[in-house]
């Protein structure tokens, strides 16, 4: 059984313990996955024009431009997000369809074909279980109903973090020119080892680069001082 897979950005994707849990996004890119029930990621279905063909979760017609997968069993064409929100394929019986405990089956009606909230970028209704809005795509972070406020603060968060991405890449730019390799080593020491962390949840490439601008930096400060020392004897 696969634990990671590579996201179509290049990043790793950590699976879920759980094999039937196959809605999932790429911590990076922030793409939805596909997953068959052997954690296999499902490449896209390119859709170049309209489609008279329904997706079976959301009952929708496929349009040009948006992001589709095909069943690798039935081959039925899907939504990419409606598949990871339902957790696989939308056709009865088949065995990439996602497996339903008996037991709360009865009690727990399946949020993708009935259950409502409302988009608080639009106010339209969308699925329960929806990532993203589908008329005006903007994307969620949690199937939770929000309000505007929260919208406000994730947005917040969003922008918050590619700001921090935007600064890592200009730190390890900076450290390149090693004629200022002292102030580089202060700001990315004073920026990078404090907000770490949160470098980290942008995806492990930017904490590399930052870690990379402090080392570097330092690297050729170093170099700066032994070579002044050397000219001053």
């Amino acid at each position: 059984m696969l634990t990671s897979l590579n996201c179509d950005c290049g990043a790793a994707v950590s699976l879920p313990p759980d094999a039937s849990a196959r809605s999932l996004r790429c911590p990076s890119c922030r793409r939805v996955l596909a997953l068959t029930a052997d954690g296999v990621a499902i490449a896209s279905t390119p859709i170049t024009a309209d489609r008279p063909v329904k997706c079976p979760i959301c009952q929708t017609a496929m349009t040009a431009g948006e992001e589709c997968v095909t069943c690798p069993d039935c081959d039925q064409l899907h939504h990419r997000d409606c598949w990871s929100e339902m957790g696989g394929c939308g056709s009865y019986g088949c065995a990439q369809a996602p497996a339903l405990d008996k037991g709360e089956s009865a009690a727990t009606p399946m949020t993708a074909w009935g259950d409502k909230k409302q988009c608080p970028a639009c106010g339209e209704e969308i699925k329960a279980i929806a990532l993203r809005c589908r008329y005006c795509h903007t994307e969620f972070d949690s199937v939770d109903p929000m309000s505007r406020d929260d919208l406000r603060r994730q947005s917040s968060k969003v922008n918050q973090r590619d700001g921090m991405k935007r600064i890592v890449v200009g730190l390890f730019v900076t450290s390149l020119l090693a004629c200022v390799a002292p102030l580089t080593a202060i700001l990315s020491a004073a920026y990078v080892i404090p907000k770490r962390a949160e470098i980290a949840k942008c995806g492990p490439i930017y904490i590399i680069l930052g870690w990379t601008s402090l080392g570097l930096s330092v690297f050729y400060s170093i170099l700066m001082a032994l070579f002044i020392l050397a000219e001053s004897t």
